[in-house]
């Protein structure tokens, strides 16, 4: 018998047409047996294919409609078991001998007009005995096995599979392409099983056949499958000590480096000496899906149970239908009992160190949640459905989106050069070997080069003076070696956006360690430059040392505060930067660099930033490199820091107030009335809506938001962006606070309780009032992962009402209570001094005073004034930030 059979589903919509292409395929995809879902065949009709036996079922008003088929290769020992043949469903089950023994194999097609019930799936599972697999189309949708919802019938198959504790395997990509293009494609075909273990079961797409569903096959083998791992150069198994000694052996120290060509020839060498020897120093490994191992004694109850059914089909005696039914109860309660257990002694074993390598964290990722659907991308009328047709059109999409708005003529820099030439330093090997250790993390992704952190960590001495040659050799020669200036992109779907659209994804860039590495020490050396010419404006806090988001959010409450206490108008406009980091204009960057900085960093800059180039990983498939013509490298070093120097110069005029986080940009005035403020904040927006059109920079009118802050009935006067109105709201957010017209943090407290739901729902599981996990870990979680929603800002945001403080501390109390599993007679406050949690109001406070202290020591003069209250208006009865702390 052979060790793999390779099983096909399809829905033909109509065989007859399909049957020599059908043919073909099974030929040439060495197709063992083909399950036919909508064959529209009657009675009268029939197909052949060489070399295969052809079982059909047909509708039950034998009408060409419906239908299922299973076509098995002639050579296979089989013999047809049985037809269901009515208007809800049509199935022709066929048994056949196999390498794991007598296995039934059944096509199926459920119509989706019928709304079929847990009930009548059940009956319909219950025709089947011992080892099957079904497949076809089920017309049935739910999120556990990848579909894009859940349908009343998907919920009802899901549990009535579950019933009789059967498996789902599909691809979790669409299998049905609709022709109406405004219907999404999703996935309906799939196969389900019973007593066949994962480890023998890999499910793949196929796309060869022209219907409007792709057939998806399974392969079921003899032998456990060993998935093959992601590409990788180390694993747990790797031999450092046979890494670094191959390293030592293969490194050349005694080479001149005098221009960039003999530069990118080493940078290569040494990446290749590198690879090879973590190939070499690691053995191969492969991903063993892991099924049920039981104890002897539940085996022993299964070949029990298979003597009393062997027994019960010869005789058929009631007798021993009885003693089956008892036997086969009693090992489900056994399994789940035993699954039971073993899931509390997992959960009973879980730390939050290293001693088992951090698996509560581990595990927190791993919540349980449906397969998440691999959608296909939409491309005009047709779609992209392969690894590569997605790779390539996801690059596609990026090659315009890292390009400048338009050309423009960049101003001569030369003729207001004031410049002047400052040596870079030169790394040392100790410094090196320092950076590495200190500030290279081993858990982080790598990039196309597949060299990781922790391979630098194990890099022998002789390595680590290569490295330094390489680096200085390129800040020598203000030269960066384009194999640093690959990014490897994967795309991760943006919350709430159209998952058919490429415009919903959003570019994961992974960048070579060893760039990083050059950056981090380049980094090193601007920043004293940058900091003498105070190149970076006070209101600017993105990215810079000792600046938070709520140190900003401060700045901003501060004002609307003073301006609320003197019955004046705060107008505020919050704006949205279009793809701000991907359409930095290089030739505009290039010319700030040549006004701000000595002639050896800029040159050395522009070489950073020119003649990148990326391409996109989507699973196993690559897109082709493309090239980078605009934007600042996301996930560099560098980056961010290159960003804050192109936008250095927004203008900011006299009596208005600029926020600004990144390209996160709040500007604020303050009148008497409305009708001043508006005025004055629309000049101010004029001002930079003409200073970002000169350095290509977009603004989102539609993703900006006015806002007027006050506690007077005023009339809207709209604000305009390139005569578009930006929208005018009631509430705003920035940096992660929602800011309400009246700054009563009603609205934030709202948001926070509605993501703590979420959040608690789906570690229920894991803390709730059944979880065998120990207290300990239960009330770390909470702190980890549950109790930093609400307290993130609480410096700011404890100043509401002691009512709305009362929602989180209910909400708390509610937590706490599942995690102890307390009775109703047991206090709060008992709860809290048990698990060491201090209460809402008591958090506040301590939040609020280590903000103050942090103000105090503050570097930005900034924030100097947020703790100089002599001045302060006292009119309306508010807590202020500074009053939390008393």
């Amino acid at each position: 018998m052979a060790n793999e059979l390779r099983i096909m589903t399809w829905n033909a919509n109509g065989l007859k047409q399909h049957l020599q292409e059908l043919e073909a395929v099974l030929v040439t995809q060495k197709i063992d047996v083909c399950l036919i879902s909508e064959t529209h065949f009657t009675k009268e009709d029939h197909a052949k294919i060489r070399g295969y036996h052809c079982y059909h079922s047909t509708h039950l008003c034998n009408t060409p409609r419906g239908g299922s088929a299973v076509f098995i290769k002639q050579h296979i020992q089989q013999y047809e078991e049985f037809k269901l043949q009515t208007r809800e469903y049509q199935v022709t089950a066929v048994k056949i001998n196999t390498a794991k023994g007598w296995i039934t194999l059944a096509a199926i097609y459920i119509p989706p007009r019928h709304n079929l019930k847990r009930l009548d799936y059940s009956n319909l599972l219950n025709k089947f005995k011992g080892k099957y697999i079904i497949g076809g189309d089920f017309n049935a949708k739910n999120l556990a096995w990848g579909s894009n919802l859940t349908t009343t019938k998907g919920r009802e198959l899901l549990m009535a599979i579950k019933d009789h504790n059967c498996e789902v395997f599909s691809t979790s990509k669409p299998t049905y392409w609709p022709t109406d293009v405004k219907k999404v494609p999703d996935l309906i075909d799939f196969f389900v099983t019973k007593n066949i273990s994962c480890n023998y079961i890999e499910v793949d797409e196929e796309f060869t056949l022209s219907s409007d569903h792709s057939p998806i096959v399974m392969t079921l083998s003899a032998k456990i499958i060993k998935k093959e791992a992601s590409p990788t150069l180390t694993n747990k198994y790797t031999d450092w000590n046979s890494f670094r000694r191959i390293l030592e052996e293969t490194i050349q120290l005694k080479v001149s480096i005098k221009n960039p060509d003999e530069l990118e020839i080493e940078t290569q060498r040494f990446i290749e000496d590198v690879q090879r020897a973590a190939w070499t120093s690691t053995p191969k490994s492969s991903k063993i899906i892991k099924g049920n191992n039981y104890p002897k004694e539940i085996r022993n109850l299964i070949a029990e149970k298979r003597k009393i059914r062997k027994k019960w089909q010869l005789g058929r005696n009631p007798t021993d239908k009885t003693a089956l039914n008892t036997i086969t109860n009693l090992i489900r309660n056994e399994v789940q009992e035993l699954k039971q257990s073993e899931i509390s002694s997992r959960l009973q074993e879980l730390t939050d160190d290293a001693s088992t390598d951090y698996s509560l964290w581990k595990m927190t990722k791993k919540i349980k949640r449906p397969i998440a659907p691999i959608p296909p991308l939409r491309k005009g009328r047709k779609w992209a459905k392969s690894n590569k047709e997605k790779a390539d059109m996801f690059a596609e999409h990026l090659e315009g989106t890292f390009q400048p708005y338009e050309n423009r003529v960049v101003p001569d820099s030369h003729s207001h050069n004031t410049r002047q030439e400052q040596p870079i330093p030169h790394v040392t090997p100790k410094e090196v070997k320092k950076e590495i250790k200190n500030n290279i993390k081993t858990n982080k992704a790598p990039g196309f080069d597949l060299i990781n952190g922790e391979m630098l960590k194990q890099l022998p001495k002789k390595a680590i003076l290569k490295l330094t040659h390489l680096f200085n050799s390129a800040i020598r020669q203000r030269y960066v070696p384009r194999l640093w200036k690959c990014a490897e992109v994967i795309m991760i779907q943006k919350p709430g956006k159209d998952a058919h659209d490429v415009k919903g994804y959003r570019p994961i860039s992974l960048l070579p360690v060893v760039s990083k590495l050059f950056e981090k020490l380049i980094l090193k050396r601007l920043k004293p430059i940058i900091e003498e010419h105070n190149l970076i404006p006070s209101h600017q806090f993105g990215f810079r040392n000792k600046h938070s988001t709520l140190d900003q959010v401060h700045r901003i409450i501060d004002k609307i505060e003073k301006s609320l206490e003197e019955k004046k108008i705060c107008a505020t406009v919050f704006l949205d930067v279009e793809q701000a980091f991907d359409r930095v204009w290089h030739e505009g960057l290039f010319y700030k660099f040549d006004k701000s900085l000595p002639i050896q960093f800029s040159e050395l800059l522009k070489s950073y930033l020119s003649e990148r180039y990326f391409r996109v990983k989507q699973t196993d498939a690559y897109s082709e490199l493309k090239p980078i013509k605009a934007g600042v490298p996301q996930g560099s070093v560098l980056g961010p820091l290159l960003y804050l120097l192109y936008t250095n110069d927004l203008p900011q005029l006299e009596d208005t107030t600029v926020a600004t986080f990144a390209d996160d940009t709040a500007i604020m005035v303050i009148e008497d009335s409305v009708e001043a403020a508006t005025r004055k904040l629309q000049s101010a927006t004029n001002r930079i809506n003409t200073w970002a059109n000169t350095w290509q920079i977009k603004l989102n009118e539609s993703k900006s938001k006015h806002l007027n802050f006050t506690n007077k009935k005023i009339h809207y006067i709209p604000l305009k962006i390139n005569e578009q109105i930006i929208p005018h709201g009631n509430t705003a957010k920035y940096l992660g606070m929602t800011l309400d017209v009246k700054l009563r943090w009603k609205e934030h407290v709202k948001k926070k309780l509605t993501e703590l739901r979420l959040k608690y729902r789906k570690l229920y599981w894991l803390i709730g009032r059944n979880s065998s996990l120990s207290i300990y870990n239960k009330a770390l979680i909470y702190k980890q992962i549950l109790k930093p929603v609400w307290t993130y800002g609480a410096q700011l945001w404890g100043c509401t009402k002691p009512t709305n403080v009362k929602i989180i501390q209910t909400y708390q109390n509610k937590v706490l209570r599942n995690i102890v599993n307390a009775p109703w007679y047991i206090r709060n406050s008992d709860i809290h001094r048990d698990l060491q949690i201090e209460a809402v109001d008591k958090e506040i406070k301590r939040i609020a005073r280590t903000h103050t202290e942090r103000l105090h020591q503050h570097p930005n003069t900034e924030t100097h004034h947020l703790l100089n209250n002599s001045d302060l208006v006292r009119r309306l009865k508010r807590t202020k930030p500074h009053e939390l702390v008393q």
